[in-house]
């Protein structure tokens, strides 16, 4: 116990004395931490975070545990973790495009991305494939094109849900192209995929794995990725550039971690630079690679700059286009 003498000097001083060691902030990760992702298990981001989240147990010595929250176009789980502890024992795996679109979307989002969460690094980018049912007259995007001009909105375009990333790249290339989809929204990509597949509908916009699987089973022609080159997992398929699109009309998607604002900026700083090391590893490169993903680890203040760039962006689309959640 502090001489109640000396607390009253040290008071009267201005001098805090701590009853327990104060946790420098350089000291994360703390003994345990759990990395939320608003999707269920088995997807690309929970691949993702129990991937890193391993690899960081390794490392630091802490346990990381991957929490799945899913539900509402991931707005659940980024809500529990925008009220999440000051200690950076919480955290958030998402899509960050999500974190931009659902405020344009959503009257209630039980959070304010830029209030309540602060950005920590991208973990991998995936570019998007169009693909259509393989017994449809579609040989190639130049095909796809002219099919859609020549019976507009006949085509049927499958979605992970109204306003997520691939109903809102489909119709950035509409636009682009000067043609009309009709979409169809599922809950998440998955059954949209195998209704292609199928032929219940006639096209679908997913990740590279996605499609590079469905297509070695048959029914899906993969026509081209909005990507800057062809993947070596699926170096058959063109860019868009190359298939004579408008390069930046189909989106990347970006898996990303964040943690609540209250979390200080000097243990966002230490976060950062453990997560650049894991990703860094050559091995879980090359692993993530031959899945159809990109490493792509990024400073807060550049994802922040993107973030704002996008919510403007599509913020403008989403009006233009009358997308809703209805």
């Amino acid at each position: 116990m502090i001489p109640h003498r000396l607390l009253t000097l040290a008071m009267a001083a201005g001098v805090s004395l701590m009853m327990g060691p104060l946790q420098a902030a350089d000291t994360w990760p703390p003994d345990q931490v759990n990395i939320v992702v608003p999707y269920p298990p088995g997807s690309e981001p929970d691949t993702l975070a129990r991937d890193v989240g391993n690899a960081l147990s390794q490392r630091t010595g802490s346990t990381f545990v991957v929490e799945n929250r899913p539900g509402a176009n991931a707005m659940i789980g980024t809500g529990y973790v925008a009220r999440g502890p000051a200690d950076g024992s919480v955290l958030l795996m998402v899509d960050r495009l999500s974190l931009v679109t659902n405020p344009l979307l959503y009257d209630n989002v039980p959070y304010e991305w830029q209030e309540d969460l602060k950005p920590v690094t991208d973990f991998a980018a995936v570019n998007l494939y169009v693909a259509v049912n393989s017994e449809l007259p579609i040989e190639n995007y130049e095909d796809l094109i002219e099919y859609a001009r020549v019976h507009p909105g006949e085509l049927n375009v499958g979605t992970g849900g109204n306003g997520h990333v691939t109903h809102i790249g489909m119709e950035m290339l509409a636009r682009a192209e000067g043609v009309e989809f009709s979409y169809i929204p599922y809950k998440g990509i998955s059954p949209a995929m195998v209704d292609t597949v199928g032929g219940q509908i006639d096209a679908v916009m997913a990740g590279g794995l996605m499609m590079a699987t469905h297509r070695a089973n048959g029914g899906i022609r993969v026509l081209v990725v909005g990507a800057d080159e062809r993947e070596a997992f699926m170096d058959d398929v063109p860019t868009l550039a190359e298939a004579g699109g408008q390069p930046g009309t189909i989106p990347s998607t970006y898996f990303s971690l964040f943690a609540p604002a209250s979390v200080p900026d000097e243990v966002i700083a230490t976060m950062h630079d453990e997560i650049a090391e894991v990703l860094a590893n050559p091995k879980l490169r090359s692993n993530y690679e031959a899945r159809g993903l990109i490493v792509a680890p990024n400073d807060p203040q550049s994802m922040m700059a993107t973030m704002l760039s996008d919510q403007e962006n599509y913020s403008r689309l989403i009006e233009e286009a009358g997308i809703t959640v209805n």
